[in-house]
């Protein structure tokens, strides 16, 4: 591999990384538009046995399942990427605090899990074209997604 290629090889890895981080602080922030253009418009996500096609169901999930919680705190660690041409794929770990109660801080549901993603140049940079969610561990309230408004699994 020639310097130019490693070079453009490194830079694509940061900017998958950049949009790694830039999911996870769509969701703190709530930013629904944010978070659907981290994603391309025909991706998926699966997430807890659940697989969302397109950006606008992907993007509704977490609208209307984190709009209960008064804060949210997302950490993306561990980020590996591995780019071949036009398509990566790239995982990192999820530490997920979800308050639910601003007047109680210290009751909060948790989360943990790793991502695996599979990502695509697109001519606004790099993009999820897939998303996985492996949940490994829960710990406080309990942590649920709905298939549709007011159907929980």
């Amino acid at each position: 591999m020639n310097v130019e290629e490693r070079l453009q090889e490194l830079l694509d890895r940061e900017e998958i990384s950049q949009l790694m981080l830039a999911f996870t602080g769509a969701l703190d922030a709530k930013d629904w538009c944010a978070y659907g253009a981290t994603f391309v418009e025909d991706a998926s996500f699966t997430i807890m046995g659940q697989t969302r096609h397109g950006r606008d169901a992907i993007t509704a999930g977490p609208a209307r399942e984190l709009e209960r919680y008064a804060r949210l705190q997302h950490f993306s660690a561990n980020h590996q990427v591995h780019v071949e041409g036009d398509e990566a794929r790239a995982s990192h770990y999820l530490f997920g605090v979800h308050v639910a109660d601003d007047a109680q801080l210290s009751q909060h549901a948790d989360i943990g899990g790793r991502y695996d993603c599979r990502c695509v140049r697109t001519p606004d940079g790099w993009r999820f074209a897939d998303v996985a969610l492996s949940v490994i561990w829960t710990a406080g309230g309990q942590f649920r997604i709905e298939q549709s408004p007011g159907d929980s699994i």
